[in-house]
């Protein structure tokens, strides 16, 4: 037998008769508004991982009294004409407190996703207690109307707490980033009034006495990145860098991509920050990759973004994947200024070019990659793909060709500069 509609149940039962059967079932589910509303609750714990993380109390004083209010409004909708309130401002009274508490979701963290699974979930559990009320079971046809107006109410309902939702979290997210803009540009040209640094620095989390570094991400040909390029950038950025102080902040400024990283005086973090940085370079073959040395301080980070500039145009820049440090660009800087430098290539590398030559051997190579490695001979002997003893080998050969023995630290810093000073 098929189902009678909405509209044929109604024409089945007298007005009047409606009507006051209507109004038994709203005083009915009324008596029972707060113990409907704490088994939505339960029901958005059990259901929704969300609600259970939600703040101790939260559920008790905020979600079921919502659930309560939300009955109150359906209830209210079944003595209503029509389907929806003609009035827009009645509409927008009644929907004023789901649209709020969408507001208060968003803040919470709760997903916009779970919001609305959330509203379907008490439509379900809503709709189970009109159908196990005695109106009902007595006037099955009522069922019909009465379970129109419910989806109708869950329908008007799910949209305007998704529509508050989202243009909060719109507004919210752009004025973040408006922020986080103006936060970034204050730092980096290093002219930023003191009270707006501090009232930024502390909406975005970043101690003012902190330590930091900048990573500095430019493409290797200006001029050529996108605005998605960018922001694609700065997602794969946000990815790699992962810092363990607070304080992080990432943005894009003209063709850049810069970070102010956090850290600690402790050279664990320093490793990390370079392993990170090199893997970085790494992933983006496109562009060139910056970093700084440590400054104290947020006044002291356009210091830091200069630095981070230096080291990517004073390094040699190589096809090699990897990060160019502040520390490496001095370096280069050193040797490249010296009246010495002729002399250390003269004496370092000529001898070992012409031994290789000769020898088909891997002198410069394995001096290289030792210096490489933080002078390990096991780390340079897996590298080379040799036994650690012909590592040692090696380097006693360029010990003898040179003069320069990569076992006495000041030798070892004349042949590490040495190999700066090789075009």
């Amino acid at each position: 037998m098929a189902e009678q509609s909405g509209d044929d149940a109604r024409s089945d039962l007298d007005e009047a008769a409606l009507q006051q059967v209507t109004n038994e079932l709203i005083d009915h589910l009324h008596r029972r508004a707060h113990q409907i509303g704490e088994l939505i609750a339960q029901r958005y714990r059990e259901s929704i991982v969300e609600y259970r993380s939600l703040p101790d109390g939260f559920i008790e004083q905020d979600v079921a009294p919502t659930a309560r209010a939300n009955l109150e409004a359906m209830l209210a909708s079944l003595t209503d004409d029509h389907d929806a309130v003609s009035d827009q401002d009645e509409t927008a009274a009644r929907y004023a407190p789901f649209r709020d508490s969408a507001v208060r979701r968003f803040h919470q963290g709760v997903p916009v996703q779970a919001l609305l699974h959330a509203y379907r979930l008490w439509g379900h559990t809503v709709w189970e207690q009109v159908r196990q009320a005695p109106q009902i079971r007595n006037n099955p046809e009522l069922g019909l109307v009465v379970a129109g107006k419910i989806m109708r109410h869950v329908d008007l309902v799910s949209t305007a707490v998704a529509q508050a939702y989202l243009e909060e979290a719109s507004g919210v997210i752009r004025d973040r980033e408006v922020l986080r803009r103006d936060l970034l540009e204050a730092l980096i040209t290093g002219n930023p009034s003191p009270e707006r640094i501090d009232r930024l620095s502390q909406y975005f989390g970043l101690p003012t006495t902190a330590r930091y570094a900048v990573v500095l991400v430019r493409s290797r040909q200006l001029s050529q990145s996108s605005p998605v390029s960018l922001r694609k950038t700065l997602g794969t950025v946000r990815d790699h860098l992962h810092p363990t102080e607070t304080g992080f902040l990432t943005g894009v400024r003209d063709e850049e991509v810069i970070a102010i990283y956090p850290l600690h005086q402790a050279s664990s973090q320093h490793e990390m920050l370079r392993a990170q940085a090199d893997a970085l370079a790494g992933e983006l073959p496109r562009y060139l990759v910056g970093v700084s040395r440590t400054h104290t301080g947020l006044a002291t980070v356009s210091s830091a973004y200069s630095e981070a500039q230096d080291a990517i145009t004073s390094t040699q820049v190589t096809a090699e994947k990897r990060a160019h440090f502040y520390a490496d660009a001095m370096l280069d800087h050193i040797v490249e200024s010296s009246p010495f430098k002729s002399v250390l290539y003269e004496e370092v590398i000529e001898p070992l070019e012409q031994y290789d030559r000769d020898h088909r051997s891997d002198l410069l190579a394995t001096l290289r990659a030792y210096c490489a490695s933080g002078f390990n001979l096991s780390v340079t002997a897996k590298a080379l793909i040799v036994q650690p003893n012909t590592v040692r080998y090696r380097l006693k050969r360029v010990h003898e060709l040179t003069g320069q023995d990569p076992f006495v630290s000041n030798n070892l810093i004349l042949l590490a500069l040495a190999l700066r000073a090789a075009p």
